[in-house]
This record gives C-alpha cells, sequence and structure tokens, in this order.
C-alpha cells in the first residue's frame, strides 16, 4: 500500500507531518435540465471590488409560478429520494467502506493528507455559511412553498455540517475552527460575514437564495464532483461522503434556479437587480475558487479539471436564467 500514491499528487513528498504547513448516481430531480455544457470565463484584469451592501429597502412578492405545486417543495419527495443514498450509511459513508484514518494516511505521502484536510475544511466552511443562511431563508420565507424546501435544506446542511466535522476529526483535527483559519482562503470567511448581513439582517431573499444556492453551492458542484472523483481510488470512504453532499447541492441548486427564472419571467423589473447580485457574488465566489486553485497547484494536484468544471456550471446556471456571461 505504501507505494500507492494519489492521483496527481507528488510522489516524492515526506509523510505525514503532524505541524506541516498546507493553504490550502442515485440523481436527484431537478426542476431544470443540467445536462448543457457551457462555459464562462472571467475577463482578464477585471478588478475585484469588496461586495456591495444590499439594498436598504427590499420588496419581493413570490410570482404565480413560484406558488404553483412542485415536487421540490414536497417533503416526501426529499425523504424518499434522500434515503435513497442515505439511509445505509454513517456520516455519508458505508460502514463497511469508512473513510482512511490519519494513522493509514501516513502510508501516503504529505500532500495526499494535507490535500484531503484542505478541501474536507473548505467544504465545511462553506456548509456552515449555507447552513446559517438556509435556516433564517426558511424563517422569513415569502411562501409555504419556499419555506417547505428550505427547511429540507436546512437539515441538508446540518448533516453536512456534520459529516464534514466527523471526517476532520478522523484526520486528526480536532479544531475545527483553527482547522479552517489554517486550510480555507480567508476571502471565505469574508463571504460568510456578507451572506449573514444580507440575509440575516437585511433579510433579502432573492440575494440570499443567489448567494447561497448559486454561487455557492452552484460554482462548488465543480469543486465536489472533481474531489470525489480524485480520492475514489485512494479513499473510496471520503469520496463517498462527497457524492453524498453533491447529490444534494444539485437538488439545492435546481430550487435556486427555478425560483430566480419564475422571477425573471414574471417580475422583469427585477431583473437588474437579480443580473447584478448574480455577477457580483458569483464573481467573488470565482475569485475564491481560483486561489483555491493556486493552492491545489502548489501541493502537486493539477487544478485544470476543478476549474473547468466550476466555469461550465457557471455558465449553464447564467444560460437557464437567461442571463449572458462576460
Amino acid at each position: 500500500m505504501s507505494d500507492v500514491v494519489m492521483p496527481g499528487l507528488d510522489a516524492s513528498a515526506d509523510n505525514v507531518a503532524d505541524d506541516a504547513a498546507g493553504p490550502v448516481d442515485v440523481a436527484i430531480e431537478v426542476a431544470v435540465d443540467l445536462a448543457a455544457e457551457l462555459s464562462a470565463t472571467t475577463p482578464p484584469g477585471r478588478t475585484r471590488q469588496p461586495l456591495s451592501a444590499p439594498p436598504t429597502s427590499l420588496s419581493y412578492e413570490p410570482t404565480p409560478a413560484e406558488l404553483r405545486p412542485h415536487k421540490l417543495y414536497e417533503v416526501q419527495f426529499w425523504r424518499e429520494r434522500s434515503g435513497g443514498y442515505l439511509d445505509q450509511t454513517t456520516f455519508g459513508f458505508e460502514p463497511h467502506k469508512p473513510p482512511l484514518t490519519k494513522e493509514q494516511l501516513r502510508e501516503y505521502p504529505s500532500s495526499t493528507y494535507h490535500a484531503i484536510v484542505g478541501a474536507i475544511a473548505g467544504g465545511l466552511a462553506g456548509e456552515r455559511i449555507a447552513f446559517e443562511c438556509s435556516a433564517a431563508l426558511c424563517a422569513f420565507a415569502p411562501d409555504d412553498n419556499a419555506r417547505m424546501f428550505l427547511a429540507t435544506q436546512v437539515i441538508d446542511e446540518a448533516r453536512h455540517v456534520e459529516v464534514f466535522s466527523h471526517r476532520l476529526k478522523m484526520l486528526g483535527k480536532e479544531d475545527l475552527d483553527g482547522t479552517m483559519r489554517k486550510y480555507v482562503n480567508p476571502r471565505m470567511f469574508a463571504f460568510h460575514d456578507h451572506m449573514r448581513a444580507r440575509v440575516c439582517d437585511s433579510r433579502d431573499f432573492v440575494g440570499g437564495v443567489i448567494g447561497q444556492n448559486l454561487a455557492l453551492e452552484g460554482l462548488a458542484l465543480g469543486f465536489f464532483e472533481f474531489n470525489a472523483s480524485l480520492l475514489e481510488d485512494v479513499d473510496p470512504g471520503t469520496s463517498h461522503v462527497l457524492k453524498t453532499v453533491l447529490l444534494d447541492e444539485r437538488r439545492h441548486v435546481g430550487f435556486g434556479l427555478m425560483r430566480l427564472r419564475a422571477l425573471l419571467d414574471h417580475q422583469p423589473d427585477k431583473r437588474g437587480y437579480v443580473e447584478d447580485t448574480v455577477g457580483e457574488l458569483s464573481d467573488e465566489m470565482m475569485a475564491i475558487f481560483e486561489e483555491n486553485a493556486d493552492n491545489m497547484a502548489s501541493l502537486g494536484v493539477d487544478p485544470t479539471g476543478p476549474m473547468q468544471k466550476v466555469r461550465a456550471y457557471h455558465g449553464m446556471h447564467l444560460a437557464k436564467l437567461g442571463i449572458c456571461s462576460v
């Protein structure tokens, strides 16, 4: 086993060191077709500006399309479909195929260990944002359909926080906050603060759905897919955890796209705000992922694949909303 190396990682790295530094299908049926593959690139030379504050005066009434029944709003649908891939798992993995422990990972290069810790720590930081924001959005959702869906998303996000926390502890990382500070891009914490202000303080439902279900989760699909595939042979237990999270996230993104598309179709006066907010929050998350890609490269992992996936999902989602990428 000692000569097995995680694909894309440097085999010459030292074995796991306690204090080494390192930055770092059961498919859910959704309301939209996610089959197209479009790519969106960040224009060269674009200046990254600080995130703006949400407007102080917000008005949003659900459209007729948003008020119609849909399976995404059914708790029973959520329970049956998620049960199909979760009922036989423990903390997101199959009991007969658990994730590798820190001791087991000592047989691999140090970079393998730090790449796994970094991927899980980054996932935990994002899931904490979604957990807090989905709970707040559920509390002031404008209609029962949204409230029913968001209630199920709160449970999903709580599970994601739990499984990623459990995985980090299996990797010897008991200090979760300290681990995230070490491995996670500081801009992710600033994004959390911005989303807290937008959702909890300003009660911006539309902006919250854009930031949470589209910018954060929509772009993260690419990294979850890449890491699940990369780890499938080396650490299939962790790969399975990521795959179950990914299935949940697809449903969340489907909700965001469905609601935003209905809003744009029936309330054209909101298009300017939606397009501006999508552009601003997606640009910020794209910048975070680009910096994460640089960290992956420093660990010997080629970031080309995940960034292609991130850009493809971004372009696909913009196309579903009828928004032109620039």
